[in-house]
């Protein structure tokens, strides 16, 4: 790998805690000015591998580079990067340019430069004509963009992000996920942002390191990861899916509940007479009241549940043996409600399927499995 600022490779690395694995033999590569997304559940070794980026954490083996240079026992603070945590941990007694300046006056650097530089990193964040507030006074977004331009106002070459937007609302989460994004675009430093949403991964990343058991399982850009999955584990984490067990045909699987699934991806057979795990995410899955003449998959259910999600409708449906998610546009004018006899249908093309030993993968409530 070059080394181009704002680089980082990861050789290697294993961390330990006791006899906890965190971090298992982990190789990874993020590019000069990319905005890569640690994803992954709780323990996964997301937030252990950001702190051994930032200087917080030493690898029991392996090695970390950051611009071509080895960091082993480099502290943080001459480390070129700079981290914002979920809790920004400003200063309440600081006005908010003072906060932004802390770091540079603990640097010694003049007070005219200073000056020049929190104006310029208050820009950044559009947050000026705060300047003199202090942080009691800020809203939640208010504050997370103190945290950014105080983190950036050296301008590192690379800003590490420790789920910075977990503490706010849903709609600011949206907002600032979209100023995050332009910000890293206009600067072209290289993010590294952990999190466990993954809809916030999707939305923001040039690339999605999907971890598990302190591996990485897959990585790749936002649509080849949902569109591509490697694992079972990659297909119940990013988006949704319905899951079913069986035995693989030739050209699919055989279900237990007797529905066919027929795949035609070829790097997804699983051998012939081998337990199986098939998968169809829920937009795949076409709703009908009258059965279909021809498709590779057909079954008949009866409507359980609606749920209206902005653009989308979402329906539950029972096929007797077990509930599919189905969601469908809500220009679809096709409507169903509670109780209504429907059938579904969707393309062997639609159909992902993986080894059954990977069952064990699937998070609780990613689908039937």
């Amino acid at each position: 790998m070059g080394s181009e600022r704002g680089s980082v490779e990861l050789v290697n690395v294993t961390k330990r805690y006791g006899d906890v694995v965190a971090v298992d033999t982990l190789n990874l590569e993020i590019n000069s000015g990319e905005f890569l997304s640690l994803l992954g559940p709780s323990g996964c070794g997301k937030t252990t591998t950001l702190r051994m980026l930032a200087g917080f954490e030493q690898p029991d083996e392996g090695f970390v580079r950051i611009s071509g240079e080895y960091v082993q026992g480099v502290p943080p603070y001459k480390r070129d990067v700079n981290t914002v945590f979920q809790h920004y941990a400003l200063f309440p007694h600081m006005s908010v340019a003072e906060n932004v300046a802390y770091g540079l006056r603990q640097k010694g650097v003049s007070k005219d430069e200073i000056g020049t530089k929190v104006v310029e990193a208050l820009d950044m964040v559009q947050m000026s004509k705060m300047a003199t507030r202090r942080p009691r006074q800020l809203s939640g977004g208010q504050q997370q963009r103190v945290a950014v331009a105080r983190a950036l106002v050296n301008r590192p070459s690379i800003l590490l992000l420790d789920e910075p937007l977990g503490a706010l609302d849903r709609k600011l989460r949206e907002e600032m996920q979209i100023e995050l994004k332009l910000l890293q675009n206009r600067l072209g430093i290289t993010f590294v942002f952990v999190t466990h949403d993954q809809e916030e991964a999707m939305s923001m990343s040039d690339r999605i390191a999907i971890m598990l058991n302190g591996h990485v399982e897959q990585l790749g850009d936002p649509e080849t990861v949902y569109e591509r999955p490697t694992s079972a584990f990659v297909a119940g984490f990013i988006g949704r899916n319905n899951f079913w067990r069986g035995v693989a045909t030739e050209n699919g699987a055989n279900a237990d509940d007797q529905t066919v699934f027929v795949a035609s991806r070829p790097k997804e057979n699983v051998p012939t007479g081998q337990e199986a795990l098939a998968a169809v995410r829920p937009e795949c899955i076409s709703l009908s009241a009258t059965k279909p003449g021809a498709s590779s998959n057909v079954v008949g259910a009866k409507v359980a549940g609606v749920s209206h999600f902005g653009d989308v409708l979402q329906y539950v449906v029972s096929t007797g043996s077990r509930d599919l998610l189905v969601q469908v546009s809500r220009t679809d004018p096709a409507r169903f409600g509670v109780g209504d006899e429907v059938w579904c249908s969707w393309s062997a093309d639609d159909v992902f399927l993986f080894s059954a030993r990977q069952a064990s993968l699937v998070l609780a409530g990613t689908g039937s499995v």
